[in-house]
């Protein structure tokens, strides 16, 4: 679900963040200029999101933490309309939408007890998230123009709407971690189990990553 929403922004971005763009007022050739901008400034928070969330051994907090950010910025675009504040929006949008569906991925990847498990969930997963570009890709039709703020305003729902999954999920895993460390004692992250990874989330010492 968290994927599906993500994917929902997600996947309106490249078809009409020009057309956002070109909606305050720039030419079609600029308006594709200016979109690389926010979409350079998501490449490094994407670096910075990765390279924290594995210092701090979590994924939960920055998906909704971005999520959140990228509401913020659609809610900017569906209710202001002085251009300045709108192209800032894009880049609150680019670097919200992007580190949340790439940790997304990482931490699915992550809670995965085998490597049959890991192909199974990653087979649905990309099943699931792939539907929600379907739905992305018709929210922002001309008759909207030049605000679009039907389509902002689906995209800042779906994105709380991930966030809010984000957190539920969140308190599952932990609840499920606090579970196994009364079973079977405390996991000590620094030194696991090499044969862990052969049995997977069946092993004592395994721990979702929450």
């Amino acid at each position: 679900m968290i994927i599906f929403c993500l994917n929902t922004a997600f996947g309106s971005l490249p078809a009409y963040l020009p057309t956002i763009l070109t909606s305050m007022g720039y030419t079609s050739l600029r308006a594709q200029g200016l979109s690389a901008c926010p979409y350079l400034s998501a490449y490094f928070v994407c670096v910075l999101a990765s390279f924290f969330s594995d210092r701090v051994r979590t994924r939960g907090i920055f998906v909704i933490i971005f999520s959140a950010v990228g509401a913020v910025g659609y809610i900017l675009l569906a209710t202001i309309q002085t251009t300045g504040i709108r192209y800032f929006a894009t880049f609150l949008v680019c670097a919200g939408v992007f580190p949340a569906v790439a940790l997304t991925f990482t931490w699915v990847t992550d809670n995965q007890g085998s490597s049959s498990k890991r192909g199974a969930g990653l087979t649905i997963f990309g099943m699931v998230g792939q539907c929600g570009p379907i739905l992305g890709a018709r929210i922002f039709p001309k008759s909207q123009g030049p605000y679009y703020e039907k389509g902002m305003w689906i995209c800042c729902g779906v994105l709380l709407f991930a966030s809010f999954v984000a957190i539920i999920l969140s308190l599952s895993l932990r609840w499920q971690n606090r579970q196994r460390d009364q079973k079977h004692g405390k996991s000590d992250i620094d030194h696991i189990p090499e044969d862990i990874a052969d049995i997977g989330d069946a092993h004592p010492m395994y721990r979702y990553v929450l």
